[in-house]
């Protein structure tokens, strides 16, 4: 029962800065994916329950060295540092990050190396909620915005269409595309990461196809964003900028999504007749 009271209060103390983060903080840098990273990680918790207490009740795996317990409890307070830091001061992005060394150390310093060998995955899993600072995700989807900007120019150009491009603004037939940070690509890639991840860590298959699965998630995620941009360039120069802003601008996410999945899912069929299980 007294095991039960950390876990008690590191909920309490981290339900604010949740609730900040779902209340608007992820909405702010397009961030959308983390509002099902949480629930996904206690998902797996929940999945893994019967291990976890069977670890957990096992005194004889527990680490009974001093040097142990001083280098776990050292975890411990880091954690718990790096949220005070970060919450004095309003740096969201250290005190959520301070989660993962405070889990880590209470499943430690309180249970066993078993246990937080169990749960690493769905305590590591949660860095993809972490908020990036502003400053560094622009310098990641600046660059990613630039490229699309060029790739899609040099497309269409090849397409026999007129296309004159200044940095992040095509003009094309008398209507001007601005690339935008939606399509940098940066959120489908991070959103089919954080899925493509939890389908790896489920996925029983040999190390090597799953290794080659995860990283088959960026090429498709960025070509799908490259179809995205050039289907919205061709919509805005046939029916208008209304039309290219207005429904299909949200749509055709939700198009290209499906087909990054479909995507994914023939390349591993390839991959079983390749690597079979």
């Amino acid at each position: 029962m007294l095991q039960a009271i950390p876990w008690i209060l590191t909920i309490v103390l981290y339900t604010p800065a949740f609730i900040n983060l779902y209340s608007a903080r992820w909405d702010a840098i397009d961030y959308t994916h983390a509002y099902f990273i949480l629930p996904l990680s206690l998902l797996i918790v929940w999945l893994k329950r019967h291990e976890i207490s069977v670890i957990a009740r096992n005194e004889a795996t527990r680490q009974s060295r001093p040097t142990s317990y001083i280098l776990h409890l050292t975890l411990l307070i880091l954690g718990l540092a790096m949220f005070t830091f970060g919450w004095r001061w309003d740096y969201l992005f250290i005190s959520t990050l301070s989660l993962i060394p405070l889990l880590f150390g209470i499943c430690l310093f309180l249970y066993n190396k078993d246990l937080a060998k169990t749960l690493a995955f769905p305590i590591l899993y949660l860095l993809l909620l972490v908020p990036i600072p502003i400053g560094v995700l622009d310098n990641i989807t600046l660059p990613m915005r630039y490229a699309a900007s060029v790739l899609s120019a040099h497309i269409l150009t090849a397409m026999q269409y007129d296309i004159v491009r200044e940095g992040l603004l095509i003009n094309m037939g008398g209507h001007e595309i601005f690339m935008g940070a939606p399509c940098s690509g940066f959120r489908s890639l991070i959103t089919m990461m954080s899925l493509g991840l939890v389908y790896i860590y489920f996925n029983k298959g040999k190390l090597s196809k799953n290794l080659i699965l995860f990283v088959s998630i960026f090429p498709l995620a960025l070509i799908g964003n490259l179809v995205r941009i050039i289907a919205l360039c061709l919509i805005t120069f046939y029916f208008g900028e209304e039309a290219g802003q207005g429904f299909f601008h949200d749509f055709s996410g939700m198009v290209m999504f499906l087909i990054i999945i479909l995507g994914l899912i023939g390349f591993e069929k390839a991959l079983n007749r390749k690597l079979p299980l």
